[in-house]
């Protein structure tokens, strides 16, 4: 009796099924027909339904319809029936959103809520997606380290099918990291590593930061960075093996806690560097390894030979050359040897670039920046400068470059993201300098003319030295190529102060710039002057540059830039020369030429950046004597220590020193050493220690003016020295330098400087 049910029971459940399974019968429709609909066409519900007249069609089709309705957001309520001939399509429309609100974000902006979510105004209102809109907002909170914000969608029922959606938002309180710790660590103190992550324990400019607040990003941050950290200091196997975050104190503060594997520490043992490629000597790449046998286990040292050795293969004319390095370890002298080779890597081509973002700047105007094309061989290093070459322009608040795969693994895509910035301004400008004292500056500008990269500009600047009346249009793409092109009428009245002068001048300056190499730039600019030096105060010395002229000069630049950056340079250098050449036509005839080179050295992980410069130069009469206007001056930002025209030739009057006169001929040299101050960064504030040597000398005269020379002293080559100290402060009204210098060799005659202040800003 018991098997016979059972089999009954298996006989039922089998014809259930059975009377269950999808129909496949067909249907044909000859209309389709749209019910209750008041703001959709019908025809749009029809294509949404993605069912069509006179075709065979199942129930499936059906199901199908009805899923498309409801997931096109329109309708609260779809019916799809099948009657007769006839598919009626009854829907119940969702209501439109009239307004779309946020009440209670204090700390973030509507402007920064409004793109996170999918609900807009004048759009169907959908109550599923004002929920995962408030999940999203929430996100957004915690991203920003506020863990406790709720957000709740509120709906106000208004008249003709309209809605108002409020979303209800209790921010709370930013949680803050109020203990840090480290488990593991026996060669470095826990001190050591928290000056090494990004993380930080709230402390007395909490307010002001936002690296004390508790994020999930933060700590994989901060597992990166220990174990660079300790990659770099000899633990090649070191690693973070946990990381754990928490609530303490209630709830209001977390704690982070890092568990950490230092292993066994290395040094390095023999390098060398070898050629896998037959016709490619090693030589050529010797000077590409900065690891050396004795130097502690450096990670970082291991990948900058293998950037310099990618650097010198494209340089050379072969980019698919890159390195290659092969480890040995030495465990008895814990020692880790070192063979780099040089090898073919795959054959990476640009197939595309593609650009978004960029709502006002042309394709063109980015493309043209951008040192790569497609069907470019890929150059990581020539990709990143583009990207700071394009950051550099101005035009965009962010530039983002990103690099994914094309149609086969050996082509790539080239992804620019920007993000456009204001570039047309009407400000007023204010500034203070021990140079110039203060100065005011209003001036009109638009960097990006119509999207095409020109500018115009219209400026007017004072302070108690000069003022001046500019205005200005430049081309940065003339002709489609990357040339720069450039047109400049100003109009400038000095007085200085310290030389007593008057000077008119007014400038029609034409100019052309364009690269002659991938780092080399050339500027060709001519100049017509009218100067008139009308007044020179008490100087017998500067009554000879009386008078009117006309001058007519052609300008001569090169740069040639070697830096790994021209944003934060870390290491390379840069070499600028210059020189006008006056006496194509006009009254005046020198020539005037200036030089100079820097190089830059990053050390400790580019935490301290070393710089020395060269600069010099030198003015040449071809006819006549040089006047005031066009002879060199040195001190205060050119070299710190002395006043602004402190040093050289200057007019002996009644025994004593008096106006200074500039020199025509001027050398100094500039070391310093620029760090972090121990500060949080977000402050800003970074230090630097200098030490300058100068001078500044020559000055010839009309002998037939009898007794000229006589009036004039300390035109020889004395050397001055200074040292110091400067913080430069990045803060929201400009960036702040301040500069404590100490004169260590000097004349009587000159002026010296112990501080001076600089500062810039625009409002």
């Amino acid at each position: 009796m018991k098997q016979n049910l059972t089999q009954l029971i298996l006989f039922l459940f089998c014809f259930a099924i059975l009377l269950s399974k999808p129909s496949n019968s067909q249907f044909r429709f000859s209309q389709i027909i749209v019910q209750g609909n008041s703001n959709t066409n019908i025809e749009t519900i029809k294509s949404i339904s993605g069912l069509k007249r006179n075709i065979s069609l199942s129930a499936n089709d059906l199901n199908l319809a009805l899923k498309n309705l409801y997931s096109s957001n329109l309708f609260e309520n779809v019916q799809v029936i099948p009657k007769g001939t006839n598919v009626i399509i009854k829907v119940k429309e969702n209501k439109r959103i009239r307004r779309l609100v946020f009440e209670g974000n204090n700390k973030i902006e509507e402007k920064e809520l409004l793109p996170l979510i999918k609900s807009k105004e004048r759009q169907p209102f959908s109550r599923v997606q004002a929920v995962k809109d408030s999940r999203i907002i929430s996100d957004f909170y915690r991203f920003k380290s506020r863990y406790s914000a709720r957000v709740e969608p509120k709906i106000i029922e208004r008249d003709k099918g309209f809605v108002d959606l409020v979303f209800e938002i209790y921010e709370g309180g930013v949680l803050q990291i109020s203990q840090i710790d480290f488990v593991g660590n026996k060669t470095f103190s826990d001190r050591q590593l928290r000056d090494v992550i990004k993380s930080k324990k709230a402390g007395l400019f909490s307010s002001f930061f936002s690296s004390d607040n508790y994020s999930e990003d933060s700590q994989e941050a901060d597992k990166y960075l220990l174990k660079k950290f300790y990659n770099d200091f000899g633990f090649p196997d070191a690693k973070v093996i946990a990381s754990l975050g928490g609530l303490k104190d209630g709830g209001e503060t977390a704690f982070l806690t890092y568990s950490i594997y230092e292993g066994p520490s290395f040094d390095f043992g023999d390098v060398s560097i070898k050629s896998m490629i037959k016709g490619i000597s090693p030589s050529d790449y010797a000077k590409s390894v900065v690891a050396s046998k004795g130097d502690r286990f450096n990670s970082s040292l291991i990948q900058e030979t293998l950037d310099n050795i990618k650097k010198v293969s494209v340089s050379n004319g072969y980019p698919f050359l890159i390195g290659k390095v092969e480890q040995d370890r030495d465990f008895k002298n814990k020692e880790i040897s070192l063979l780099f080779k040089v090898i073919e890597g795959p054959k990476l081509f640009v197939e595309q670039i593609e650009i978004s973002g960029n709502t006002h700047t042309r394709d063109n105007v980015i493309r043209r920046e951008f040192k790569v094309e497609e069907g470019d061989a890929f150059d990581p290093t020539m990709l990143k400068r583009s990207e700071e070459k394009l950051q550099s322009l101005g035009y965009f608040e962010s530039v983002n470059v990103k690099l994914r795969q094309g149609s086969s693994p050996q082509n790539a895509i080239v992804d620019i993201d920007v993000k456009e910035a204001p570039t047309g301004a009407l400000s007023l400008g204010l500034g203070y300098s021990t140079d110039t004292d203060v100065s005011a500056q209003f001036s009109f500008s638009e960097t990006n003319f119509r999207g095409a990269g020109q500018g115009i500009r219209f400026s007017v600047s004072g302070s108690k030295d000069s003022s001046t009346v500019g205005l200005g249009f430049k081309e940065r793409g003339f002709l489609g190529r990357d040339v720069l092109v450039s047109m400049d009428i100003d109009y400038t009245n000095s007085k200085p102060r310290t030389t007593g002068y008057t000077a008119n001048l007014l400038a029609i300056k034409p100019s052309v710039g364009f690269n002659i190499s991938s780092n080399t730039r050339v500027n060709l600019t001519y100049k017509l002057e009218n100067l008139d030096v009308n007044a020179v105060g008490s100087s017998e010395v500067l009554k000879q540059d009386l008078g009117k002229s006309i001058r007519s000069l052609i300008d001569f630049s090169l740069r040639h830039d070697k830096r790994d950056s021209i944003i934060k340079p870390t290491k390379g250098y840069m070499v600028k020369f210059g020189s006008e050449i006056a006496g194509i036509g006009g009254d005046d005839q020198f020539v005037k030429s200036k030089a100079s080179g820097k190089i830059y050295q990053g050390v400790f992980d580019n935490n301290i950046i070393f710089s020395t410069e060269l600069e010099g130069g030198i003015l040449s009469m071809g006819k006549g004597y040089s006047k005031v206007f066009d002879r060199f001056l040195l001190g205060g930002r050119s070299f710190r220590g002395f006043k602004y025209s402190g040093i050289g030739p200057r007019e002996l009057k009644n025994g004593s020193y008096t106006i200074p006169l500039g020199g025509e001929k001027y050398a100094i040299a500039r070391l310093a050493a620029s760090f972090p101050l121990g500060l949080p960064r977000e402050l800003g504030l970074f230090g630097s220690v200098f030490a300058e040597a100068g001078t500044l000398w020559g000055l010839k005269t009309d002998p037939t003016i009898a007794g000229l020379s006589d009036k004039i002293a300390l035109t020889d080559r004395s050397m001055r020295t200074s040292i110091g100290f400067a913080m430069n402060w990045e803060t929201p009204i400009g960036p702040l330098q301040f500069n404590w210098s100490r004169p260590q060799k000097y004349l009587d005659a000159d002026d010296l400087e112990y501080f001076s202040l600089n500062l810039a800003t625009r409002f």
